[in-house]
């Protein structure tokens, strides 16, 4: 007995299994303060030993450097989970995990998130390297009829499935709280099987609904009406106007205003919001898209996948969207984007939202480069050459990159004068950043003007998503963010983005909109100004910000499934909705009694229930 422990101890089966659960166990205590390591050995252990005893099974030659390969593969899916949660506070699902090929375009982005611990991860698979290669290597190869690798194995498997059929139908709203309890192996495995599922017949009852009867009961379930188009405020203000649409990288709505020993960091952008409507409570409603789900959000007023980049699952759709309604009016769309094209599979997903041309690095080259691509400069300098010959009255979408993370401007473009103390800090090289997409901005602006276009445009401009996430920030940079805004970096902070609708000669006076908003607003809202009737048309989320009415803003990825934003409060589940968190909305004080709100959180469920189900329901492509 003794010696069969032994040898399975000294076996790669044996060995590499322990290593793995030491690190799933370190993976815990850094993530959930959980420091169980019987829990660790039972939740993830089995799956490690499960997916070991596979490769056993598979490492006829070359054993050595096949569970080597297999404790990398392990390791990187652990370290991929660490910075995940560090970025995004959330458990990816292996939907995300698949696109891992995508973080090439971002890899400065990436390799800044990174720290010494993720070495460590990988510590073992060095010096268990050296030694193979020196001809040291300590394990020996279990015998192919061993008892206690067969016997390992099926109790692995048996464990497995006890886990997984136990945990399969424990609803837990919070993602990270999921697989906390749940195992971060099986919370994934659980996400794969109810991918598979069929979704019920009571969910895809709107399959064939009109689109007027669908955006009754949205706004039924929202508690507000649909107002005909001729009774409602400002309809038709921009009729036929161009349409110029700036969607900034990581522009989060404190900047707006925002002063540093007495310098604008905004000076373009705060003297457009004089003459503009700005709605200054506007939160992100992006899911892992980010980017490419705030352009898809733009065009549709839908809510974004919950666990998969929007952009990936539109290829086979015919989508509704306002550039396509716009089309039929006359409209020539375009939309322009430095990087490659097929980042975000966008070279699917611009077509399928009705735009007529799109411009990506083959137009703009890769000159001037600023982080992944050519600079903000060279996007509004070649696009305002394109919107000057392009037919009118046009329907344009910018989409700015000189300011996505890890916020790295070239010195000769650096036009913020921070104080040293900013030096080496996240906050100030986003400060910095952003600084320079609000100065390229001011140059933009000026163009059109030469060019004749400024006079008879409407111009949108509003953040896509947050730049900084509060678990990126160091006390440092906690410090300095209290120096400059009085207050602690909050939830607020953190989801707010502006959102600035100016039409040259109708809005000189600016207008403030404090009411809450979100991203599914902007279409109805620019549909409003722009005299174009789409309750009948277009199925839509959102609701034109400018009639007045009470909202609900669902956040349907950066907080738990659920969590929302009313007129009062913020509010996310944890495991469910009474043990959840809520804050007041005004003051960001914490809300004790928050029961009154739970029709709130089932409201928001169903709205996103809906909208899955009507994206589902939408026709393929012939």
């Amino acid at each position: 007995m003794k010696t069969a422990i032994r040898t399975f101890r000294k076996s790669h089966y044996g060995f590499h299994a322990a290593l793995l659960i030491l690190k799933a166990f370190a993976l815990h205590a850094i993530l959930f303060k959980d420091f169980n390591l019987l829990k660790v050995i039972a939740l993830e252990g089995c799956f490690i030993f499960l997916l070991l005893g596979l490769v056993e099974g598979l490492a006829k030659k070359g054993a050595p450097y096949i569970y080597l390969a297999a404790n990398a593969l392990i390791t990187t899916f652990f370290a991929a989970i660490l910075l995940y949660v560090t970025w995004f506070n959330t458990i990816p699902t292996y939907h995300v995990l698949l696109e891992i090929g995508q973080l090439g375009a971002i890899r400065d982005s990436v390799a800044s998130l990174l720290s010494p611990l993720y070495a460590l991860l990988y510590l073992d698979i060095i010096i268990l390297l050296i030694l193979l290669i020196a001809k040291k290597y300590p394990l020996v190869r279990s015998e192919a009829k061993s008892p206690w690798k067969r016997r390992t194995f099926l109790g692995a498997l048996a464990v497995c499935v006890i886990v997984f059929f136990y945990y399969k139908n424990v609803e837990i709203a919070n993602p990270v709280l999921a697989a906390e309890s749940k195992g971060i192996f099986n919370y994934e495995a659980i996400n794969i099987a109810k991918s598979s599922e069929p979704k019920s017949a009571a969910t895809m009852a709107n399959e064939k609904a009109d689109p007027y009867e669908t955006n009754q009961k949205i706004a039924s379930i929202k508690g507000i009406k649909l107002i005909p188009a001729d009774q409602r405020k400002y309809f038709g203000m921009a009729k036929g106007r161009n349409v110029i649409v700036i969607q900034g990288e990581s522009f989060q709505n404190f900047l707006i205003g925002l002063k540093i020993n007495g310098k604008e960091v905004t000076p373009n952008l705060n003297e457009l919001v004089k003459h503009s409507f700005y709605f200054s409570n506007l939160f992100q409603q992006v899911g892992p898209g980010n980017t490419s789900d705030a352009e898809f959000i733009m065009n549709t007023s839908l809510f974004p996948n919950d666990n998969t980049p929007t952009s990936l699952t539109v290829g086979n759709k015919e989508i509704p969207s306002l550039p396509k309604v716009l089309k039929e009016k006359g409209y020539s769309t375009m939309t322009f984007h430095t990087d490659k094209i097929n980042f975000w599979n966008r070279d699917q997903l611009y077509p399928d939202l009705g735009f007529d041309q799109y411009f990506d690095e083959s137009y703009f080259g890769d000159s001037d480069k600023v982080g992944m691509a050519a600079s903000d400069d060279v996007l509004y300098k070649k696009g305002t050459e394109a919107l000057a010959n392009a037919k009118k009255p046009f329907y344009s979408m910018f989409i700015s990159l000189s300011s996505h993370h890890p916020f790295v401007i070239p010195d000769e473009k650096k036009t913020l004068d921070l104080p040293s103390e900013y030096d080496g800090t996240l906050i100030g090289d986003y400060l910095t950043a952003q600084n320079y997409t609000d100065a390229a901005i001011g140059r933009f602006i000026e163009e059109l003007k030469k060019k004749g276009i400024w006079d008879n445009s409407v111009i949108l401009f509003y953040g896509d998503h947050l730049g900084l996430q509060d678990k990126a920030l160091d006390d440092r940079d906690q410090e300095l963010f209290e120096q400059f805004t009085g207050h602690k970096y909050n939830l607020k902070d953190r989801y707010t983005i502006p959102f600035i609708v100016s039409i040259p000669g109708k809005t000189d006076n600016g207008t403030e909109v404090s009411s809450p908003g979100g991203q599914l607003d902007f279409m109805p809202t620019l549909a409003n100004l722009l005299g174009v009737k789409i309750d009948h048309k277009l199925v839509h989320f959102g609701q034109d910000l400018l009639q007045g009415q009470n909202n609900l803003i669902g956040i349907r990825y950066y907080l738990p499934p659920g969590g929302f934003v009313n007129d009062h409060i913020i509010y996310y589940p944890n495991e469910s909705f009474a043990d959840g968190d809520a804050f007041s909305l005004n003051t960001m004080d914490r809300v004790k009694d928050f029961s009154k709100y739970e029709t709130s959180y089932q409201k928001i469920l169903t709205l996103e229930e809906l909208s899955d189900s009507y994206y589902a329901q939408l026709p393929e492509k012939e």
